[in-house]
């Protein structure tokens, strides 16, 4: 294992272990994360589906990325997501 996926390795535990004690603690935690990621989820398909719709390529697809991202934070997650993504393309 190289160095970067131990580094990306040990972040991603680290935030999946804090997101669970936030579980612990407060349980309704959880429906909030699932309603937000629906959410997001179904304005990132509105999008691709806009996009797609009118010959456009979106810099953003459905994945468990993109639902994480919205479910951690919500519509700012969303914005720069795509922000990022007409950056990059």
């Amino acid at each position: 294992m190289s160095q970067n996926e131990m580094l990306i390795l040990v972040t991603v535990v680290g935030c999946l272990l804090c997101i669970l004690y936030g579980i612990y603690k407060r349980p309704g935690y959880f429906f909030v994360l699932l309603g937000r990621g629906i959410l997001c989820s179904l304005i990132v398909y509105g999008i691709c589906s806009f996009c797609r719709k009118n010959g456009l390529v979106s810099p953003v697809d459905l994945n468990l990325i993109s639902i994480g991202t919205g479910a951690l934070l919500g519509f700012p997650g969303i914005m720069s997501l795509y922000i990022i993504g007409i950056f990059l393309v």
